[in-house]
């Protein structure tokens, strides 16, 4: 008889949404009664949900894009600067979840299989209607671990093989995993896929809300149709992609881009129009904006502002923005700077889109009840402190809350703080790439009802693009040019949201692009003007070409005894 070992969440069932979900007790129990447990049982759903991140730096204690040109970190024992300089290995790779994701499929496997003869209310319809809830989101959540694993473990190996990782539709422990070989690509793509579909046809159709116990707004904070159908868009967006398709023929990897433009129209329709994103940041402090998918929950605090604010707002400046990102946003004639006419040296920072403000705070701006002094000698300058300064002329803004207080001696303050693990930009971007992949910027064949441009327009319009955007019209003549504004457009609208690192790999960026030094600015103060001293060198960058894919953590190759093979360089 098998023993369940649980940590189990303070607030069970129902209050998900309610709690932090923090571990109380690691308590035994024999699996006969803990399956005739509704509460019992239903923790096993609520510790998948716990063991999501709360915040984008929860996993590193940094955002992942500090180990991409987008960023660095100034925190200089973070694992994300070795990870970034060379030292990224199978024995120390800071994103291995791979023991975690396979500790919730087991969870949730055997959730699957004792599911059905678990009783959560004595009233019939009310039993069912959970029962139907509960198995939506267990497939779910079992497909989001996969899709873990698929995108941090997928890889080449010495053979030259694409394969993903070990399918576990059973409860096993460890060491019956590591009798299992990996599964192919395209096979661990097809099972997240059908567990995808399996959700769709249980989970409720729009987000929680009134009063039922089973889908009302107690229940909120689980998943239903729309976060399915945005991970089936991410989910055939990466098995479309470059990395993932080099043994393709030509008409296979239109088909790919075909159904991942097919799921993420599906996804676009559920979700409706874009909402309107104001320039004063609320999307970051409003956990209930209409641009948000599904999100996670935790109590308000402080954390984000301490570790990134200005040393001025009493902040350690933890995040520093590249100038190859800032170089990356647009003006909001819609050219890139170095191209647009509106574009002035004096006031490089002055004109851009809407996202450049709500991203990053650059010197001059107003961020809180004063403007940043990242000029030599300011009170934001690396001189005012060494481990608190940027080091390469910006600071973060994204999901900063500019009223919180942290001025010693004075009543600290909080602020609401998520994870978004999808929004409806991230949809939008899917679609305006795959459909430019399939058909060509301006096309849509399959009556869908936008073409990549309309999409990428529509994205870039309520960025505070204008309307009239000649040159999206320019690179729309070319599906090769429409590729490279679309991939920019991805790293602007989701800089900071730990995508960056998986989407350069995925597209196969070239290695000297991924080596280049990362960039930052001088700043000198002349009385009211500013003078820019930019191709500033902060830190270098070690890529390998066997680094689009990631390594398998090294211990379980190991302990398999070759059962699991190694992806090709580690």
């Amino acid at each position: 008889m098998k023993t369940i070992y649980l940590y189990l969440t303070v607030i069970l069932f129902a209050c998900y949404a309610c709690s932090d979900l923090a571990p109380d007790a690691d308590v035994t129990i024999d699996d006969q009664d803990f399956w005739k447990d509704r509460d019992f049982s239903m923790a096993v759903l609520n510790e998948a949900y716990h063991q999501l991140p709360a915040f984008y730096t929860d996993e590193l204690g940094s955002f992942l894009d500090c180990a991409t040109d987008n960023a660095v970190t100034n925190d200089f024992s973070s694992p994300l600067i070795a990870m970034a300089t060379g030292g990224w290995n199978a024995a120390n790779n800071p994103i291995n979840s791979w023991k975690n994701c396979y500790i919730q499929i087991r969870n949730l496997n055997e959730f699957i299989e004792e599911e059905p003869g678990i009783s959560y209310s004595n009233d019939n319809q009310k039993n069912k209607d959970i029962h139907k809830r509960v198995k939506g989101e267990a497939f779910f959540l079992r497909a989001w671990y996969q899709f873990e694993l698929l995108s941090r473990f997928a890889g080449l190996d010495s053979k030259g093989n694409l394969l993903g990782y070990p399918i576990v539709l059973k409860p096993l422990n460890d060491e019956e995993i590591r009798n299992i070989p990996r599964n192919s690509f395209d096979e661990c793509v097809d099972r997240i896929n059908r567990d995808i579909d399996t959700a769709l046809v249980y989970l409720p159709a729009v987000q929680y809300a009134g009063t039922d116990v089973v889908t009302g707004v107690n229940q909120t904070g689980r998943a239903y149709r729309l976060p399915a159908l945005s991970l089936k868009s991410r989910l055939l967006l990466y098995a479309a992609s470059p990395a993932y398709t080099t043994k393709k023929s030509a008409q296979e990897k239109q088909t790919l881009w075909e159904n991942a433009a097919k799921a993420s129209m599906a996804a676009i329709t559920v979700a409706g129009s874009l909402p309107a994103i104001s320039t004063n940041g609320d999307i970051y402090t409003t956990p209930g904006h209409a641009e948000i998918i599904w999100r996670s929950y935790q109590p308000d605090n402080n954390q984000p502002e301490t570790e990134n604010f200005l040393p001025s707002l009493w902040g350690n400046g933890r995040t520093n923005p590249s100038q190859q990102l800032v170089d990356a946003f647009p003006m909001k004639d819609g050219y890139p700077a170095e191209l647009s006419p509106t574009y002035n040296a004096q006031t490089p920072y002055a004109g851009r889109d809407n996202r450049f403000g709500l991203a990053i705070v650059y010197n001059d701006m107003t961020f809180g009840t004063s403007k940043a002094e990242i000029y030599t000698g300011g009170t934001d300058y690396e001189s005012s402190g060494t481990e608190r300064a940027t080091r390469t002329g910006y600071y973060l803004r994204k999901f900063m809350d500019p009223k919180v207080n942290l001025t010693p001696g004075t009543e600290t303050s909080v602020a609401k703080h998520y994870y978004a693990f999808f929004r409806k930009g991230e949809l939008w971007l899917n679609y305006a790439e795959a459909a430019n992949m399939a058909w060509g910027p301006d096309s849509d064949p399959l009556g869908l009802g936008k073409t990549a441009k309309k999409a990428l327009s529509e994205l870039r319009v309520r960025s505070g693009i204008n309307a009239t955007d000649p040159y999206l019209d320019e690179v729309a003549g070319s599906k090769e040019a429409m590729n490279t504004l679309v991939q920019n457009e991805r790293r602007i609208e989701l800089c900071f949201e730990n995508h960056r690192f998986f989407d350069v790999r995925r597209w196969l960026l070239p290695a000297g692009q991924l080596n280049e030094t990362i960039g930052g600015v001088k700043i000198t103060k002349n009385n009211n003007t500013f003078s820019y001293q930019y191709g500033q060198q902060v830190e270098s960058r070690k890529f390998e070409s066997y680094m689009y894919y990631g390594p398998l953590p090294e211990q379980e190759v190991y302990a398999s005894e070759g059962t699991i093979v190694q992806n090709a360089g580690w």
